[in-house]
């Protein structure tokens, strides 16, 4: 399975969660731990991690365009750097990939009002989200990869017009 695949597939899985903890969430905060400021920053740094991963992975398909099979190596070797990365981060601020996939179903309303009274975060929050998207649809045309459109960043909070 190639790379951009498995990211798809791992979005989507945090989408179901989300989604699934909209539907089946309750009145108390589970996540007491960590407050919605800590939650939006740490979307932030989630946001920031993953234009860095695909600009990694932007340099890496340059350079190997003409030999998919050592693409893959590497690929799948940085997939493992970002998961190690990504589950440090979650870790640092006490929390795992699954407690903040669903934070935003149990705290949404918090979520929404805190960025509505903080819109240079709820911008950053989107400038972030739309340059990953432009470098999924770069790295997918590089990889060759048409025809799959580039699922949103989820995890990251989401923003009310």
């Amino acid at each position: 399975m190639h790379l951009l695949s498995q990211i798809k597939t791992n979005t989507l899985f945090y989408f179901f969660l989300v989604v699934l903890s909209f539907f089946f969430s309750t009145s108390g905060n589970a996540f007491s731990d960590i407050l919605v400021d800590s939650y939006c920053h740490l979307s932030i740094l989630c946001l920031q991690k993953e234009a860095s991963n695909f600009q990694e992975l932007i340099t890496l398909a340059t350079q190997y365009q003409n030999d998919r099979e050592t693409l893959n190596q590497k690929e799948e070797i940085k997939k493992s750097e970002f998961t190690q990365a990504r589950d440090a981060l979650f870790s640092s601020f006490g929390i795992t990939a699954t407690e903040y996939g669903i934070y935003m179903g149990k705290n949404g309303r918090a979520v929404n009002k805190y960025l509505a009274e903080n819109p240079s975060i709820k911008q950053t929050i989107a400038n972030l989200r739309a340059q990953i998207n432009a470098l999924m649809e770069q790295y997918e045309r590089l990889k060759g990869e048409k025809g799959t459109p580039a699922l949103p960043v989820v995890g990251a909070p989401a923003l009310q017009e």
